[in-house]
């Protein structure tokens, strides 16, 4: 077995298959990844009948770690080539020993990649996590699945709810990983499939184990216990992992890997999947010069704090849509005068700085689901009693960009602007 593309490398090494993702930055799981992920298992599954099969595999990542996963930004269009779902389950039913050699990062589909392994081993500074949760998802690949099976419902609730990355020490506490290696990993996972071909040990997969699940009654109520426990939150996707996570008691595994499958595609399909995502892009793209890291916190700066002074006048003591109104006019009127350059980095800063809901995208991300139209007219109303509510050019302008205010700045196409 031979094959190098541009996203992953696969060659056989003493009898053992051994596949290494290998895409900078982040040997990211996209299309043409998954595509040759797929073309590697289709040798292994071939040569399995020849006369000299190969007697295990060794999956990792190349570039000091093993796979950020999926992009985020294509996560709702139609997926090319296969899907990740499939390509974990036909991992994880594969007749020989798959062990995953981790190191630096596996996060999102890189953990549901490597949970779909039979085996687990990681490097000392590894960190292993499912973070879906802040972006209003469950895992899309059957990682909440696997991971029950493998930590049981305690661990894997926490592990979920939280979306936080765990190091290699908790995740091996946790029972997500086999074993810590502090000499060559490469080394250690193919002696470990070594060891396993030669005592004839034939792989279970990790989805269906039911180890973990001996106490059906202690399993539910502590399903019961969470709902109790997020019965006002108002983000959407804990419940969709508890309803998963019984789906994994109940249910043969390949119903309910399907049944988290269903559970992932309603939620792409939410508003708060969308909202979240965006505010996800728009922390990472906003100047450090406005919004710094503190202790793990994202924490306006002194400039960032005098924007939101400025994009918070004249909305004091407003509510609901008034209060958005004024928000957006004012923001509106600080992009035309520069003083900022993305609508994305003001709700970035609402959101971290005027107490706007994650769920809401910030005020111009929900202006937008409104429609920009809508808005205006209410505000034509308003500036008759109070000007805060006259309507900028800017605003106007977006309204013939498809509610693109930052495609309408670009185009230069408002006029002299009142910067409040």
């Amino acid at each position: 077995m031979a094959m190098q593309g541009e996203t992953i490398s696969a060659r056989t090494v003493d009898g053992i298959a051994r596949i290494t993702l290998d895409s900078k930055p982040g040997n990211a799981l996209d299309a043409a990844t998954r595509q040759a992920l797929g073309a590697a298992l289709d040798e292994i599954e071939a040569a399995l009948d020849t006369a000299q099969p190969p007697r295990g595999v060794v999956l990792t990542g190349a570039n000091g770690l093993f796979s950020v996963g999926l992009d985020l930004r294509g996560l709702d269009r139609p997926v090319e080539g296969p899907d990740l779902a499939a390509i974990c389950r036909r991992i994880e039913l594969l007749s020989i020993p798959v062990v995953a050699a981790l190191s630096g990062s596996a996060i999102g589909g890189g953990a549901e990649l490597a949970l779909a392994a039979h085996y687990r081993l990681a490097a000392p500074t590894t960190r292993i996590g499912l973070p879906d949760v802040m972006l209003g998802l469950p895992p899309g690949a059957g990682g909440g699945q696997r991971l029950a099976a493998l930590c049981g419902v305690d661990t894997a609730l926490d592990l979920l709810l939280r979306g936080r990355p765990v190091t290699a020490p908790a995740a091996r506490e946790a029972g997500l990983i086999d074993g810590i290696v502090e000499a060559d990993l490469l080394e250690s996972a193919q002696a470990l499939v070594e060891q396993l071909s030669a005592a004839g040990i034939r792989p279970r997969p990790v989805a269906g184990r039911r180890e973990r699940m001996a106490d059906g009654a202690e399993w539910l109520a502590c399903l019961r216990r969470r709902r109790e426990m997020i019965a006002n939150a108002p983000l959407r996707s804990a419940a969709r992992i508890l309803d998963s996570i019984e789906a994994a008691l109940l249910l043969p595994a390949p119903a309910a890997l399907r049944f988290e499958r269903t559970a992932h595609a309603d939620a792409l399909a939410d508003p708060q999947f969308r909202a979240l995502r965006y505010v996800y892009f728009a922390e990472r793209r906003i100047p450090a010069a406005l919004l710094a890291r503190e202790a793990g916190r994202a924490v306006p700066t002194a400039v960032g704090r005098g924007l939101l002074a400025a994009l918070a006048r004249g909305s004091e003591g407003l509510k609901g849509r008034r209060r958005l109104a004024a928000i957006v006019a004012q923001g509106a009127r600080l992009l035309a005068a520069g003083r900022v350059a993305r609508s994305a980095d003001l709700d970035a800063l609402a959101v971290h700085g005027l107490g706007w809901s994650r769920l809401s995208g910030g005020p111009f991300f929900e202006a937008r689901q409104i429609g920009f139209g809508a808005l205006v007219e209410r505000m034509q109303h308003w500036s008759r009693e109070d000007p805060v509510f006259d309507v900028p050019p800017l605003l106007r302008a977006a309204l013939e960009n498809d509610d693109d205010i930052d495609a309408a700045l670009r185009r230069g196409r408002a006029g002299a602007v009142r910067t409040g």
